[in-house]
């Protein structure tokens, strides 16, 4: 007895020291990572450039002429021992595109962190997601860039060190001198995980006029709080308590700005997770039938993992309502741009809304399969015009920016990842 409980000491000792070793090799790393930022130049801007402001219950942004939003999603920081060169390789690649671009704002749309505290999943053995988010956020304080965000499903793993709420504190809190993010919704009574990254923000003109409505929403997680939930990859939804939320802050702001009862002002909307719509529009694509849909660019290497896909008492347009009530109902949202499906980049006219997918920045996720493959990987870019117009457009991190190919490894740009 005396020797199996001695046995069983020196194994969970063995354990143990295992833990804070590995602790203590991801503080280096995190630190070595930030290290690294910070021996990049930062960007020049101009002294009249664009700076978001509280104005009143949201952030605004007055611009005189356009506004030049980068949208960069999947960026999968690791951050721990395993993931370092993979995250140095990512880190040079969101810097080179800043640089190159030096956008007015920009918006993460989820994944920014990917914190695994396993060996699976190409996990960096790191469960510290509110120290990673931290060398993450680094980037954007060191580049001089302001930025806000919405989470994805692996902001915040079932295992991770710290839960939504808190990593969404983070983000408004004053460690970031040029983050504008701000949680202006939660539904504590959500059956998962509250939702915590959903924003609006204002764009004006020179004469003070909302021109239009940015709507960050928060996809969430997953369908529990559970990890065999979060292994099997069964997303949330949109919650319902989230759209009247939305629908009713969009009809507040309309009215503030003089618009008659029932007109609402437009919106473009980021999320992580893609709504069911982008695999509705997809199977009028590939079945050829384009009752709702055009296909405008690009297409797809892999599923839609659209939230609630695991929910087959559904069609994939009935698990929530987002769609139904935002650009249906209220004719306000015109455009979503989501990331979540890392090389996929169709974008869609869906019943007269754009349907945009992002270049995703994953060194990670994938293995090292999706840090070979070029062709799929950068930003999107959107340019809001004076008149409240706005373009789209997929830059390439290499064809477009200039990210070398064979930095840390040989980038191929011949083929996409799935052919």
């Amino acid at each position: 007895m005396k020797k199996g409980l001695k046995v069983l000491l020196i194994v969970l000792g063995v354990f143990a020291f295992l833990y804070l070793a590995g602790c203590v090799a991801n503080i280096i790393v995190n630190a070595n990572l930030r290290k690294y930022i910070k021996s990049f130049e930062p960007i020049s801007y101009s002294a009249d450039r664009v700076v978001p402001v509280k104005d009143g219950d949201h952030y605004s942004i007055t611009v005189d002429g356009d506004l030049r939003i980068m949208q960069l999603t999947d960026i999968h920081i690791g951050g721990g021992f395993w993931t370092y060169e993979n995250d140095k390789k990512t880190i040079y690649e969101v810097i080179t595109m800043l640089q190159k671009e030096a956008p007015d704002v920009v918006v993460l749309t989820g994944d920014n962190t990917y914190c695994l505290p396993g060996f699976g999943y190409n996990g960096g053995f790191t469960a510290n997601n509110i120290m990673v988010a931290k060398t993450l956020i680094t980037i954007f304080d060191h580049e001089g860039v302001y930025f806000t965000t919405v989470f994805g499903n692996h902001d915040t793993e079932a295992l991770d060190y710290a839960g939504r709420a808190r990593v969404g504190a983070l983000y408004e809190s004053d460690f970031s001198k040029y983050c504008f993010f701000e949680s202006e919704y939660t539904d504590p009574d959500a059956k998962t995980v509250p939702s915590v990254t959903n924003q609006f923000i204002k764009i004006k003109n020179k004469d003070g006029k909302v021109v239009k409505l940015l709507l960050l929403i928060d996809s969430n997680a997953y369908q529990t709080t559970g990890l065999i939930s979060s292994i099997k990859g069964q997303y949330d939804v949109i919650h319902d308590a989230q759209v009247d939320w939305a629908k009713e802050e969009t009809l507040k702001i309309s009215k503030e700005e003089g618009l008659p009862d029932g007109e609402f002002l437009k919106a473009l909307c980021f999320m992580h997770i893609p709504v069911g719509e982008y695999q509705k529009a997809r199977e009028e694509v590939e079945g050829n039938t384009f009752e709702n849909t055009s296909l405008v660019s690009g297409g797809w290497d892999e599923k839609v993992c659209y939230g609630g896909l695991h929910d087959d008492s559904k069609t994939p347009v009935d698990q929530d309502k987002f769609f139904e009530v935002m650009c249906e109902e209220t004719n306000c949202v015109e455009a979503i741009f989501c990331g979540h499906d890392h090389v996929n980049d169709a974008v869609l006219e869906y019943k007269g809304v754009m349907l945009s997918y992002g270049y995703s920045l994953d060194n990670e996720a994938y293995g090292d399969k999706i840090m070979y493959s070029g062709l799929q990987r950068g930003a999107t870019v959107i340019t809001v015009n004076e008149d409240g117009s706005f373009t789209q457009q997929h830059k390439n991190a290499y064809l477009d920016y200039g990210v070398e190919t064979n930095k840390f490894v040989d980038v191929y740009l011949d083929k996409k990842l799935y052919p």
